[in-house]
């Protein structure tokens, strides 16, 4: 007890030991709170420069996705794929089951070589 009470009353330059320690102390603090207000603004700032990031990044997102459905409309595809290919629906004479690819393979085996017999004739 009477190390305490002469750590409470001892004095430094007019001042008692405890007041300079309880200065100190405050003093941390202070910075402490300045510090971590001062990083919590930063973090704060660069969390609304991410946020904005995103909602651009989706506005691009959906300008895509609208000019994706556009290009893939299929009338537009019909109308350029007849302009510039000329590319039309295949007939229905041409369109055959699965079973009967081989008879569709052989038919044009056939006429290949009705074309080359034909060709190397000339």
């Amino acid at each position: 007890m009477n190390v305490l009470r002469t750590l409470f009353n001892r004095r430094l330059r007019g001042f008692r030991v405890i007041e300079v320690v309880a200065c100190g102390c405050l003093a941390v603090l202070v910075l402490s709170v300045y510090m971590t207000k001062a990083s919590a603004g930063r973090e704060a700032s660069a969390i609304a420069g991410i946020n904005q990031d995103i909602a651009t990044e989706q506005k691009r997102l959906r300008l895509l996705k609208a000019e994706l459905a556009h290009l893939e409309q299929p009338q537009r595809l019909e109308r350029l794929s007849t302009q510039y290919l000329a590319l039309a629906p295949v007939p229905a004479r041409r369109e055959t089951v699965p079973d009967g690819l081989t008879e569709v393979a052989r038919q044009a085996g056939a006429e290949r070589s009705v074309a080359d017999a034909s060709g190397g004739a000339r």
